[in-house]
């Protein structure tokens, strides 16, 4: 009887072992699976922190490159002599073919493009903007995510285009800043940027007029450009000029360098002379990143200076532009591009250099004394008074705005990822 009971006891114990096992083999399975899913989650975490990484650097990348604000090294704006925009920083363009190029530093006499490079440390991003050199970032102190992203650009066979290209990583990597450690998880994406020009058609005349133009002042309009034909007056009605005085090309009869009653001008009300010179109707136009919008209740000129000075170029003033000088606004280098709506007076030694667009149904002249603009004016409406205003068509300072400033947008159907 005790054999008995001992036999039965051996066959429960080994079954009782048989399903331990099975029990201990499938915990272990089951173990095994979940690290796995544990691991594939975690490198599918890294992937996409640097994939949305890669894409911050695109955003900001086109961010700075519509802005006009002078920066310092560490990328935000600094009001000091000698500072450069995030553009000028890294790129450089031909005004003339608007063919844009990477700037580049020296390394041990090999060229190298210049990048920027950013790290998201708490709730900030902290970014590099060398004018030679790597990118150079701490490393963040604190634990946990550290995303970063580096950005660098290529020439493009196409006018007024560029390649934008953006890596990413989960954390402050190699392959986001030179000389940091090696490791982590890579993204890469890339755009095609093309340029909006601040001044989207080239006007041919130093006084161009959507209305008629008869203005009674003894104003002068100057146009010595061979390209442009030397006109001084151009308008879609009438032109008028009892006392102004024309320069022209040489050995051309001032009374020749007037062309009015273009059929195309005349059909332009605001809206249209908008989109006609600066690319975009105006709902558009005034949301474009980068532009400045001024309301001054009198004089401008002190407001305007201060925008200047931090390297703004575009600027809407939206309540009319009046300016007791003496000022200087913009230079042959760097000129401006104002859009004015309202009435515009300028006096007292005024100096523009740039595009000044008009848009209201008339501009009164009258007020206007002791003021010069090279570039070029362009009136939406009409054009009268008595003003004595003084516009030297430039066309190197009109190449500049329609070739190098303005906004660099995506190209559609350009974007990739590697």
């Amino acid at each position: 009887m005790n054999l008995v009971t001992r036999q039965r006891g051996a066959a429960t114990l080994g079954i009782t072992l048989l399903l331990l096992f099975v029990v201990m083999l499938v915990a272990a399975v089951a173990s095994r699976n979940l690290i796995f899913e544990q691991r594939a989650s975690a490198n599918q975490w890294r992937s996409t922190q640097a994939f949305e990484a890669a894409e911050a650097g695109l955003e900001w990348a086109q961010a700075m490159l519509a802005s006009d604000a002078l920066i310092g090294a560490d990328c935000k704006p600094i009001a000091t002599p000698g500072a450069t925009t995030f553009r000028d920083r890294l790129l450089e363009v031909d005004p003339a073919t608007r063919m844009f190029s990477v700037r580049t530093w020296s390394d041990a006499g090999n060229l190298v493009p210049l990048q920027a490079a950013c790290v998201r440390d708490g709730d900030a991003w902290h970014c590099s903007c060398p004018h030679e050199g790597h990118p150079v970032l701490d490393a963040p102190g604190a634990g946990g995510s550290h995303p970063a992203f580096t950005i660098r650009f290529a020439a493009s066979a196409r006018s007024g285009q560029i390649q934008l290209a953006a890596t990413g990583c989960d954390r402050l990597a190699a392959d986001c800043l030179p000389g940091a450690a090696t490791g982590g998880s890579t993204a890469q994406v890339q755009v095609a940027l093309g340029l909006l020009p601040a001044l989207a058609a080239m006007p041919t005349a130093a006084l161009t007029a959507a209305g008629a133009i008869d203005a009674s002042g003894a104003l002068l309009l100057a146009n010595t450009d061979a390209r442009a034909g030397g006109v001084t007056a151009h308008a879609g009605g009438t032109i008028a000029l009892a006392a102004a005085t024309l320069e022209t090309l040489p050995d051309l009869p001032a009374e020749s360098s007037l062309a009015d009653r273009d059929a195309l001008l005349e059909t332009l009300d605001t809206e249209r002379a908008t989109a006609l010179f600066l690319g975009l109707h105006a709902a558009r136009w005034q949301r474009l990143p980068g532009l400045q919008t001024l309301a001054c209740a009198d004089d401008c000129g002190a407001a305007l200076q201060v925008l200047l000075g931090a390297g703004e170029r575009r600027i809407r003033i939206t309540q009319g532009l009046q300016i007791d000088g003496p000022v200087t606004l913009g230079s042959p280098e760097r000129p401006i591009l104002l859009v004015v709506e309202g009435p515009m007076q300028l006096a007292g030694g005024v100096q523009i250099h740039g595009a000044v667009v008009h848009l209201a149904a008339q501009w009164d002249t009258s007020g206007t004394h002791d003021a010069r603009i090279d570039g070029a004016v362009v009136a939406a409406g009409s054009v009268i008074g008595d003003g004595t205003p003084t516009i030297v068509y430039d066309r190197a300072v009109l190449d500049r705005l329609h070739g190098e400033a303005g906004v660099l947008v995506r190209v559609a159907g350009s974007w990739r990822d590697f």
